[in-house]
């Protein structure tokens, strides 16, 4: 019996690595699934890691350059946190990058 869906080599997980396993393996031909267990590709670096972080993290620095900082530039500001905003801000950055890659 013949395999409904026959591939030529399946890739586990969505990483970096998965991801880009999987667009070299079509580039050279080859039929690729690519298999992840998260709605969206990128891995945990993507999704709840590195960049997830690094969007708070930026958003952080520029509220503590604004408390601080700015004073000294002759830039006064009275900053209000709005973590709901950014938050928000967040979820946008790491579905527009997941998009992204679901593009590739």
């Amino acid at each position: 019996m013949a395999d409904p869906t026959p591939y030529d080599v399946i890739i586990i997980g969505g990483g970096p690595g998965g991801y880009n396993a999987a667009i070299r393996a079509g580039q050279l031909g080859l039929k690729a699934a690519c298999i992840e267990d998260r709605a969206t590709l990128g891995g945990t670096c993507l999704n709840v890691g590195c960049m997830p972080s690094k969007a708070l993290l930026h958003a952080s620095e520029l509220f503590a350059a604004a408390n601080g900082e700015f004073a000294t530039l002759g830039i006064e500001v009275t900053p209000k946190l709005n973590l709901p905003q950014m938050m928000k801000q967040k979820a946008e950055s790491v579905t527009a990058l997941t998009k992204g890659i679901e593009f590739l």
